[in-house]
């Protein structure tokens, strides 16, 4: 198995051991949102229900960012990833990638009874799916360049919340808007964007730290 994979694999697999976070960031999503419903009701949620998903889905990741290089730091993973017959920044986006898979899928599925919970008709619920696959990678990428800049530093969690929320701002503003085709474009730029940029921040970040 080549290295990627067994990355990928062992993302994946860490995130649904006990512990691992994946359930507990789901039951976070879907706590928040519920609670969202409830204060805002049916009514004002109809309206903002996309940005109110969105706000949770990031809250949501902020819960995970010091499992995302912590553990690997900790153990010598990161170190052995640096001895490796492949670039860093390619096991970085199979760190991104598996993160994103055990963390954004679960909410995803979830998303949906959410709506019907939330009275979102078919075209709503449509929408706000759309919305968060679009925004989804962007905050996971965004999360790894966050948890890679604190990873020697004490209270790493508050540290990572705050360099990555302010971030992920004008991901907000776009994926709470009604879905005009340039607030769709934007999130596509976004995507594209932020996934080679975080590969190589978060590599360059964890050389630092291995130094």
């Amino acid at each position: 198995m080549n290295p990627f994979t067994l990355v990928l694999k062992q993302t994946v697999q860490l995130a649904f051991r006990k512990g691992g976070g994946a359930f507990g960031t789901m039951a976070f999503y879907i706590i928040t949102v519920t609670l969202f419903t409830f204060a805002l009701g049916p009514q004002s949620m109809n309206e903002h229900a996309s940005a109110v998903m969105c706000v949770a889905l990031l809250l949501s990741c902020v819960t995970t960012l010091p499992l995302f290089y912590e553990g690997d730091f900790e153990d010598g993973t990161l170190e052995q990833y640096l001895l490796q017959p492949v670039l860093l920044e390619l096991l970085v986006l199979a760190k991104i990638i598996g993160q994103w898979i055990a963390n954004i899928v679960p909410i995803i599925i979830a998303t949906p009874l959410l709506s019907a919970m939330a009275n979102l008709d078919y075209a709503q619920t449509l929408h706000v799916l759309c919305m968060l696959l679009l925004v989804s990678p962007s905050i996971v990428a965004l999360s790894s360049i966050a948890a890679s800049l604190t990873l020697d530093s004490k209270r790493g969690g508050l540290l990572q919340a705050l360099v990555m929320m302010p971030l992920t701002i004008p991901l907000l503003i776009f994926a709470g808007s009604s879905g005009e085709q340039g607030a769709v474009l934007f999130l596509w730029g976004m995507l594209l964007a932020t996934l080679p940029v975080s590969c190589y921040v978060s590599a360059m970040l964890i050389r630092i730290a291995q130094d």
